[in-house]
Parts: structure tokens; C-alpha cells; sequence
């Protein structure tokens, strides 16, 4: 088998990132955008040592659960992996591959497909906005998002008016208003247009015009974010979470949130401890934090301004939100020494999550549960439970 070899193939199973997976001669054929049980005819792409990958020339027959993507830049754009596959299907894969991965049977918690994200980061080149095609720098130039939420769909719309030669990048966010933040130069007739749609403008990181902050509201609580402060992309699925986190917390005297961003698990369950103590490195974020624990009028959480290495008190329970990445070798050497009796773990990508439990070795783990808080691609959301090892 050679790149540009065409051949006939059934797809006999397909996975999480939106590949179907085809056997031809004893090699495993990876072809995106298809589904177990379609019929296709392909074009090798790629040939390894012992697997392929290839695109679809022609779908000859289609599974039941093989979708019209609704999406007109779907066979190009990077933004999502599974528009082509039902919903259904879209969760039994990341099912299987929590199970394949931790050995866990667990029922994925899910919600709307479509217009979830209230972040987006769009890229420009030759006056064009739009996203990267997948695994390039390419820019496929874009109207609108089916993932993304109306206000911000609005706000593309919007940006179409304005000169955008001399800008790299614009991040949107849509909370109690829409936050624009602009990374290059504008005209100031293109920001007076951009004030129709926009309730804050920061341009280069500096604030231009409206709030420096806005709001999302979740169980009476009103969380503060400005333009480089984190906070979850998906709001239905965050107050999900926080609900259940809140739940297997219980009540304690210390709690530790570390990697706490804006602080919104701690202040979620400040009713949970009599003490919680935040620590975030990021600047923006603690700022927003600090407003969110006065506007809030909360009297038991502080805030800590440093790496999430610096912690040398003793809690009764810890909850770790870190990134992608994963938790830092110097954080997990402390939690190893610490030895707390119920340790949270909140992770947006799995196989990071499945290095570090190997890693705490004064842990184990108890329990497991997953949201779909990224629907239409191949991320997903895990809640992990660890108790403290009895040997």
C-alpha cells in the first residue's frame, strides 16, 4: 500500500476524535469524517510502518449514525471533529474511550450541540478571520460558528465592517455583554462601530472602552471576568460540574482550590468550608477573583497569587483544575505529601489525567464521572475522586 493508492473500504469502527477506522491487508486504515459501517471509497494519504491514513473520495453507502454536517466549513475547519456523527454515537465513543482508558464505565452527562461556546479566538490574514484548518496554519475565513453562541455569531457579523490588515487576533467573549479584545492596531472609526455590539474593548491587553469587567451567573453567584482571565467555555456544563464537585466535597473545615482561576469552584462551595484558600498564578484571573469574593460578599476564601507549588499547608480536601498539560511534577510531589484525605481532580484532557494518577502514589481512585462540556469535538470533561492510599 502507497500514498495514492485508491481503494474500497468498510469502515469497521470509528473513535472519539471523529476517525473511522478501516482494515485493509492487516493495516489499519484511519479515515476522518467517517463512521463505523460506512461504505467509502478512499485515497491514501500517509503510509507508516503499520497503519495509513487516508480521505474520502466518496461515501458509497452510509451508516445510520453517519450525519450531513451542517456546517459549509467542516471538511476543512480544525474548530470541531464530530458534526458528521449523531449525537448518540458521539457519546457511546467518548464512553468507550474513558472506559479503554481508565477502565471506568461511566455514562458521559450531556448538553445542546450547538451554540455553547461563550469564547472564541479568531485568527486573521489577508483581512480574512476565521480558524485554522486542522494540524496547519492555514485559515479557512468564516461567516459564523454553530457552536458558538448567537451574541458572538453577532459580533463576526460585525467585525466583517472593519479593516482588519494590520490585526493578528481577536478573542471574543459573550458573559453579561460581549468583551472584544484586539491584538494589533484599528482606526478609531472601526472601534466606534465595534461599540454598536460591544459592551468592553481591550486593545493589546489594555482597556479601551466600556466595563473592565463582566459577568456570568451561576447559583446566585455573580463571577467577574475580564479579557485574559479564565473561565469555562460551556455554561450549562460549568454549573453542572460545580454542582456535582460541590456534592462529593461535602462538608469540611480547609479546602484548597488550587489552579482556581477566577476562584469560581472555591466561591461555589463556600458554603461547603469553613476556610478555602485559592492559589492561581495568572494575575488577571486573581484580580477577578479578589472582585468576586468582595462583590460577593464572601468571607472565608482567600486568594493566592503564585504557583500552585507554593503550598505547604495541610487541608482536608483538594480540588485541582489545571490545564491541558496537566498537573506540574513540583505539584504532584506535594500532593504526594500531603496525603489528604479526599483529593478532586478536575481535567479537560483525559490522558494527562490518566499520567497523573500513576503519579500520585499516595492516591487512589474512587470514583469517576465525565461531561461532555465540549460537544462536537473529541474533548471531554472528567471528574475524578481520589482517597488517600491505606498502605
Amino acid at each position: 500500500m502507497k500514498t495514492g493508492d485508491i481503494l474500497k473500504v468498510k469502515i469497521i469502527d470509528d473513535n472519539h476524535l471523529g476517525n473511522g477506522i478501516a482494515k485493509k491487508d492487516n493495516i489499519t486504515i484511519f479515515v476522518p469524517k467517517t463512521v463505523k459501517d460506512d461504505l467509502v471509497e478512499i485515497q491514501i494519504t500517509d503510509v507508516k510502518k503499520n497503519i495509513c491514513f487516508a480521505k474520502v473520495l466518496t461515501i458509497l453507502e452510509k451508516s445510520n449514525n453517519h450525519l450531513t454536517a451542517e456546517c459549509p466549513y467542516y471538511d476543512e475547519c480544525g474548530g470541531c471533529d464530530l458534526l458528521h456523527v449523531s449525537y448518540d454515537r458521539e457519546k457511546d465513543l467518548k464512553e468507550k474511550y474513558i472506559k479503554r482508558i481508565f477502565g471506568y464505565d461511566t455514562k458521559i452527562k450531556s448538553f445542546s450541540r450547538g451554540k455553547y461556546r461563550n469564547k472564541v479566538t479568531l485568527h486573521i490574514k489577508n483581512n480574512c478571520l476565521g480558524y485554522y484548518e486542522k494540524n496547519s496554519n492555514t485559515l479557512i475565513p468564516i461567516d459564523k460558528c454553530l457552536l458558538l453562541t448567537d451574541n458572538i455569531n453577532k459580533t463576526i457579523d460585525l467585525l466583517k465592517g472593519i479593516n482588519l490588515s494590520n490585526i493578528t487576533e481577536i478573542v471574543i467573549k459573550d458573559a453579561s455583554g460581549i468583551l472584544i479584545s484586539i491584538y494589533g492596531s484599528i482606526s478609531d472609526n472601526d472601534i466606534s462601530l465595534l461599540k454598536k455590539g460591544a459592551k468592553s474593548i481591550y486593545l493589546n491587553n489594555r482597556l479601551i472602552y466600556g466595563d473592565e469587567y463582566l459577568n456570568i451567573k451561576f447559583n446566585d453567584l455573580n463571577y467577574n471576568i475580564n479579557n485574559n482571565s479564565f473561565f469555562q467555555i460551556n455554561n450549562d456544563c460549568a454549573e453542572e460540574l460545580y454542582s456535582k464537585i460541590k456534592e462529593i466535597v461535602g462538608k469540611c473545615d480547609r479546602l484548597l482550590d488550587l489552579y482556581c482561576g477566577t476562584g469560581s469552584i472555591g466561591l461555589f462551595l463556600h458554603e461547603n468550608a469553613k476556610f478555602i484558600t485559592g492559589v492561581e498564578i495568572n494575575r488577571d484571573s486573581v484580580r477577578c477573583a479578589k472582585k468576586n469574593i468582595k462583590d460577593n460578599n464572601i468571607s472565608n476564601y482567600r486568594i493566592i497569587n503564585a504557583d500552585a507549588s507554593c503550598v505547604n499547608n495541610s487541608f482536608d480536601a483538594i480540588i485541582v483544575d489545571p490545564p491541558r498539560s496537566g498537573l506540574s511534577e513540583d505539584v504532584i510531589n506535594i500532593l504526594n505529601k500531603m496525603k489528604t484525605s479526599k483529593l478532586i481532580y478536575v481535567s479537560c484532557n483525559p490522558s494527562t489525567l490518566k499520567r497523573d494518577i500513576s503519579l500520585l502514589k499516595s492516591y487512589m481512585l474512587e470514583d469517576l464521572w465525565t461531561f461532555n462540556m465540549f460537544p462536537a469535538t473529541g474533548h471531554i470533561e472528567c471528574l475524578s475522586l481520589f482517597s488517600l492510599r491505606g498502605d
